[in-house]
């Protein structure tokens, strides 16, 4: 890489050219106008041409000093909107979620967080990830459901999933609990392809014949269970606004560990992890 200028000399230049004089450039800099010709002689004298064509009218770019001016003005307005994100960090947290929890726990939940810090603002983004990628350039916090074996990475427990059977008292009519062999003249809604969610709850094989629907996204589970499309196997934690209204009800009484959970993960950051701890010690204690 070529040697560079003087950054004080630039930066003083792109004053001088932006504003079209040097007494403006000074006064703005806080420099005396003869600090101000120096440098930019200087920056002159180092690429060897004029940058500025000098009259009793004032001063005009040359073509030289008009390519500089553009460059340097772009990458100080680069520069300046860097640094008000980076400043604006200390007062705002990005955390990552998988699509269910986020809409069906964590954004009802977000209204007391505000109430007791009001000066921080909380970004969620939602995305759904077979396999775990932390970019914490991207996030601050996720919230990671899977077995917290994740190297690398801190990692607190949020919530264990528990499974189990969730409808619509529509669907159910008048029954009000069901037993293992009533799910038979129910269409099963699951959202794993091999429905190892149910295969778990039954503790047996898929049954021959079973009605079923399947979805790719717990969200539209549960949506489908709310309007009485079938029986879906989900973890109350997730449903609870549904369980409170009474547009969903739990008819079996079997409860079963996944073996799975929620986790709030954090970069492995110490400085970091104590700027989030607020809302990782409020997000444990909500749930």
């Amino acid at each position: 890489m070529n040697k560079l200028p003087p950054l004080n000399a630039l930066r003083i230049f792109e004053a001088v050219a932006r504003l079209q004089s040097f007494t403006k450039a000074a006064e703005t800099l806080c420099l005396t106008q003869s600090a101000v010709s120096h440098q930019v002689r200087n920056l002159e004298e180092h690429f060897g041409f004029p940058l500025l064509v000098r009259s009793q009218r004032g001063i005009a770019l040359t073509p030289e000093g008009a390519t500089l001016q553009h460059c340097l003005h772009t990458s100080l307005q680069q520069i300046d909107d860097t640094c008000r994100q980076l400043s604006q960090r200390q007062h705002s947290i990005r955390i990552k979620s998988p699509p269910s929890i986020a809409v069906r726990w964590l954004v009802p939940q977000l209204q007391q967080f505000k109430a007791q810090f009001p000066d921080l603002d909380i970004n969620v983004s939602t995305v759904w990830e077979e396999k775990p990628a932390f970019d914490w350039g991207l996030f601050d916090l996720a919230i990671q459901y899977g077995d917290g074996d994740w190297p690398g990475v801190t990692v607190e427990l949020l919530h264990r999933e528990e499974l189990t059977p969730v409808a619509s008292p529509a669907l159910l009519a008048d029954k009000r609990q069901l037993q293992m062999a009533d799910l038979a003249d129910y269409p099963l809604i699951h959202t794993s392809r091999d429905r190892h969610d149910w295969e778990l709850w039954l503790d047996a094989p898929w049954p021959k014949g079973q009605k079923e629907l399947l979805f790719d996204a717990d969200v539209m589970g549960i949506e489908a269970a709310r309007h009485g499309l079938g029986i879906a196997l989900l973890d109350p934690f997730i449903v609870q606004d549904a369980l409170a209204d009474g547009s969903l009800v739990t008819p079996c009484e079997r409860t079963v560990p996944s073996g799975k959970g929620y986790y709030l993960v954090l970069p492995p950051h110490e400085r970091h992890v104590r700027r989030v701890q607020p809302l990782v010690r409020w997000l444990q204690q909500a749930a």
